[in-house]
């Protein structure tokens, strides 16, 4: 990812840096389109600049965290995914979504789907129904929101079916038309992935605008990181004692973290 800083603010360039910490700086418009014509940039950020700047967008940099909540780019789809069961995955998701402030708007898609129930649905006491397959009887925009479980004022949930017999004819078109109703609702979209990789997860992934890989560092994981084809940030925590070998090889970006609340700022502000 290669952004472009343009101010002339000492304080507005540090704040942006703690965002895009490998960001170029120009301190005029003048220098940023020399920069330009000889770079491709990603996207810029200024507040000396409102749209666009050599035909490069500009984004509004958002705002820190605030206390324990932050607030997230709008329209976000976050896919949380592993590489094998057992890291902690669908606690960072309860974490993450209860982190976001009290007036973005969430939607959690959860499709780890297992006979007796997902981890996220006795995580958070869910009743057994409505769930996902209950929208697929007719997969329309109505039958998406009626079965949707109201888990707080601004925190929505799409729950995974007590049987797998539920959604065994899902396919990739439903996840695409549940990212395309959520989306005229919800500001932030949360899928919390099985550890297999199949046309379903798939789907998720090509609609997903970040990627986060939540890892212990072992050799089986880097195996499959390897043939992973999507950019996405790892999680490691409390890896193993050789996970940066590995980290080095695949040239991953990442974050070691001793707990989950650390790792929420580069969710949302690493791309």
């Amino acid at each position: 990812m290669k952004v472009l800083i343009i101010s002339n603010d000492r304080d507005y360039i540090k704040k942006a840096k703690e965002f895009y910490e490998d960001a170029d700086t120009s301190l005029s418009l003048e220098s940023a389109e020399i920069m330009l014509s000889k770079k491709k940039y990603d996207f810029i950020v200024s507040d000396l600049v409102k749209d666009s700047l050599g035909g490069c967008v500009v984004k509004e940099l958002e705002e820190k965290k605030k206390g324990k909540e932050i607030r997230p780019l709008r329209q976000e789809v976050i896919a949380v995914y592993s590489f094998k069961g057992g890291v902690g995955k669908t606690t960072f998701v309860k974490v993450l979504f209860e982190s976001l402030e009290k007036n973005i708007k969430v939607l959690v898609v959860d499709l780890n789907f297992r006979d007796g129930g997902s981890d996220l649905s006795f995580l958070l006491d869910l009743p057994v129904i409505p769930h996902i397959g209950m929208y697929l009887k007719e997969k329309t925009k109505e039958s998406f929101f009626k079965n949707l479980i109201e888990y707080s004022t601004n925190i929505s949930i799409l729950q995974a079916p007590p049987k797998l017999s539920f959604v065994k004819d899902i396919k990739p078109e439903d996840v695409e038309n549940i990212i395309k109703f959520a989306r005229t609702k919800f500001d932030v979209i949360i899928f919390d992935l099985p550890y297999e990789f199949n046309e379903v997860v798939k789907a998720v992934l090509d609609g997903a605008t970040k990627i986060v890989a939540l890892s212990k560092g072992t050799e089986g994981e880097f195996a499959r990181m390897k043939e992973f084809p999507y950019e996405f940030l790892t999680i490691f925590a409390k890896p193993e004692k050789e996970f940066k070998r590995y980290v080095k090889l695949l040239n991953l970006r990442y974050k070691v973290v001793s707990n989950f609340n650390e790792s929420l700022k580069e969710v949302f502000y690493l791309v």
